[in-house]
């Protein structure tokens, strides 16, 4: 159950905020009335423990928050950003006397916080900056510009660096941060600064022209210490500057829902939206669930911050287009949303920074998790012991021979047949049944492990564990008994066969089916499950044996990608089938036995484009560090840094919507699948161009997993197809009914 803060946030944007924002943005005016209802709130102490009068919120609790008043208005929340991260670098690093004299004021507002760090030559280059703070007795005297300081005009309590030994080498060792007030002579509010956005909040640029602080207003009382106590603060910016992102974004997204379901044709942009959005949320709140669990994470939160603004420039960028010409009025909020988003590109280090940060960051930490980086921190031990033992198969038994019997497009038995030992093909068969029984989150990382080696064996895998769990599921006893027991061990394949023009005409007691149906690893299964259109009750699903009389196998269709299970039709000719033979003998739940499957397949399609993706990104890192040019390792030239961060980060979104999308379910797995395959495709290009030209020879795994990229983008269904599903069941609670008497 969510903290009642947030509740009580989303009243007060809802009732208060929304109907405001426009006006204050446009007219660029102070929101004086929402910062004291904010204040009353008690979110100017968000973050600041009770002892401190504050409310002691953890970093996701305070991220939801952040997103609650962007979707309102955007600068509401860098009234609280710059006042937060000015209490958490006293609260972090002050001593007890300073926290005691500053954090209850700043907890509830009376001090109003803010950060001065950048100046005119000094930017996301902190330790550029030249403002110079001289002991003198018991104080300091400082001298110097800042600029873009928020809450500059309206704040009264900044925290600011300075060099107080500006010889010292390395050069941040001579920076100190203070907690500057207001009321010092010489402190001056030189101007406001205008802005294309980010309206109705004040960004200044502030003077300090002898500036006399005192000695005990040094942040810990120690000099050299400053750079390590402001970048401490800017790790929670960014998380604030990533939740404000997915706020804006997630506004442009529901107007353009609300008009979407009154059009007639609905834009199909609303899904690759909803897929970003989600994805930048899980993001976001991942870094802070890591933070709050006391873990590192400043590479996660300036992942977040990167993915997070992106996609809320794309989405408000999307917005606009679906609107047309009327999305740019300003009678509508879209413009101020397009506006807004380029501030989050910037803020707390510029994205072309960031992703030289994050590439950095991936170098060093390589190795230190499951992988170069696996969003599973905070994983249960058992799902996590099973999840390694299949890593350890890949890294083993998959990752020596894949190559070769890829190139050979060679039918993988033998990898197969211990796949059947590890008990992975009864995946989703209950315990009762024979199988492990796992959830479907657990489910798709292991198929995502599976596919790091051979995307091919994750194929075959997520075939045969949707047909399976839908034997389960909708099965009979006398079903469930005849086959899943072999299933689970791998001795039968089975496969869903869902797409075609097959139909069951009743003859005697039974049925005679007819037609065709497309099916995965069709050639090499043993079971299928084929749906049907009956003339009196629809479709229902038969349960058939390979041997079955009437049924085969068209001829393989030779494919780009998972070379060794082409694609391939079965065929049905005058199948004579008993009642018994009917998935559950029940004839009314062909449709709903058939939505199930189509969404565990969309699932492990996500869950393998996942695993390639990873594959690649783990192939071009450490590529990048065997390979020199020009003397340094690739890694260390910044068009790679850009290309790895990029990877790295579309990799983990994805990974974190697929394991959502296990979760909720609905419309999620296509959404998931169509994000992660798309991103496969991307990461896979990217790694190819990373290796240069052995990334087009086949001595590589990379023209390999971008090959097999390829099939994921029309599996189970085209995406297109996807989208187009997806956002009619978006619109469709939104569209007014039929018998609706306000139409």
């Amino acid at each position: 159950m969510g903290h009642p803060i947030v509740a009580a946030v989303r009243e007060f944007v809802e009732h208060d905020v929304r109907p405001a924002a426009a006006a204050l943005e446009h007219a660029d005016r102070y929101p004086h009335d929402l910062v004291a209802r904010m204040r009353e709130l008690g979110l100017f102490g968000a973050l600041v423990p009770e002892a401190y009068g504050g409310l002691g919120l953890d970093c996701t609790t305070y991220a939801q928050v952040i997103e609650e008043i962007c979707r309102g208005f955007m600068s509401l929340a860098g009234v609280l950003n710059s006042h937060t991260m000015a209490a958490l670098i006293l609260l972090a690093h002050g001593t007890e006397a300073q926290r005691g004299r500053f954090l209850p004021r700043l907890a509830h507002g009376e001090a109003r916080g803010g950060l001065a760090l950048t100046e005119p030559h000094a930017g996301t280059d902190v330790q550029a900056i030249r403002t110079v703070a001289k002991k003198r007795g018991d104080a300091y005297v400082l001298n110097g510009t800042k600029m873009f300081v928020t809450n500059g005009r309206e704040g009264n309590t900044f925290a600011l660096l300075a060099l107080t030994n500006p010889k010292a080498e390395p050069r941040h060792r001579g920076m100190s941060c203070f907690i500057v007030e207001k009321d010092h002579p010489g402190f001056k509010v030189v101007k406001s600064i205008s802005k294309l956005g980010y309206k109705g909040v004040d960004t200044a640029e502030l003077l300090f022209e002898d500036v006399v602080v005192p000695a005990a207003n040094l942040v810990g009382g120690v000099e050299g210490r400053g750079f390590k106590h402001v970048m401490g603060g800017l790790e929670a910016g960014r998380l604030n500057i990533a939740a404000r992102a997915v706020g804006v974004a997630q506004a442009a997204y529901e107007d353009t829902l609300r008009d979407a379901a009154g059009a007639v044709d609905v834009p199909p942009e609303l899904s690759d939206m909803a897929a970003k959005v989600g994805a930048a949320r899980l993001l976001t709140y991942w870094a802070a669930g890591l933070k709050d669990r006391g873990e590192r994470c400043d590479l996660e939160a300036g992942m977040a911050k990167l993915y997070a603004s992106e996609a809320a420039h794309e989405v408000a960028l999307a917005a606009l287009r679906a609107f047309g010409p009327s999305g740019v009025s300003v009678d509508l909020n879209l413009e101020r949303y397009y506006r807004d988003t380029p501030l989050m590109l910037i803020g707390e280090g510029t994205n072309e920074i960031q992703r030289t940060i994050i590439a950095r960051s991936l170098v060093e930490r390589h190795g230190e998790r499951l992988g170069a980086l696996v969003a599973r921190a905070g994983e249960a031990p058992e799902r996590r012991e099973l999840v390694l033992a299949v890593r350890q198969f890949v890294e083993k038994e998959v990752v020596p021979v894949v190559q070769p019997l890829d190139a050979a497009g060679t039918w993988p038995g033998e990898l197969v047949h211990a796949l059947g030992e590890l008990g992975v093909f009864g995946a989703l068969v209950p315990q009762g049944d024979g199988g492990l029984g796992l959830d479907l989150r657990t489910y798709a990382m292991l198929v995502e492990e599976l596919a790091r080696g051979s995307a091919t064996l994750a194929a075959i895998l997520v075939a045969h564990a949707a047909a399976a769990h839908t034997i389960a599921r909708f099965g009979t006893a006398d079903q469930r008994a005849r086959v899943l027991s072999a299933m689970t061990r791998g001795e039968l394949l089975a496969t869903p066969a869902w797409r075609g023009l097959a139909e069951a005409q009743v003859a005697g007691d039974g049925f005679s089916l007819h037609g065709l149906a497309a099916a995965e690893n069709a050639t090499r299964a043993d079971v299928f499950l084929v749906w049907a259109e009956t003339r009196a009750q629809g479709r229902a699903c038969f349960l058939l044996p390979r041997h079955t009389p009437g049924v085969s196998v068209g001829h393989p269709s030779n494919s780009l990608g998972t070379r060794a299970i082409p694609r391939a039709a079965v065929i049905l000719e005058e199948v004579a089938v008993s009642r018994g033979d009917v998935l559950g003998r029940d004839l009314d739940n062909g449709r709903a036995s058939q939505d199930e499957t189509l969404g565990l397949l969309r699932l492990g399609v996500a869950a393998t484009a996942v695993g390639l993706a990873q594959a690649a990104f783990e192939a071009a890192l450490r590529y990048s560090q065997q390979r020199t040019t020009f003397g340094k390792p690739i890694w260390a030239h910044q068009a790679i840094q850009l290309k790895l961060a990029d990877m790295a980060t579309r990799t983990t979104a994805a990974r974190l919507l697929v394991g959502d999308a296990a979760e909720r379910g609905g419309v999620w797995p296509a959404l998931a699948k169509v994000l992660a395959s798309e991103t496969a495709c991307d990461v896979t290009l990217e790694a190819m161009r990373v290796h240069g030209g052995y990334g087009y020879t086949t001595e590589f795994p990379v023209e390999r997993y971008y090959r097999d990229a390829a099939q994921l983008l029309s599996t189970p269904l085209d995406n297109d197809l996807e989208r187009r599903e997806v956002v009619e069941s978006l619109v469709a609670p939104l569209k007014p009914r039929r018998d609706d008497p306000a139409r």
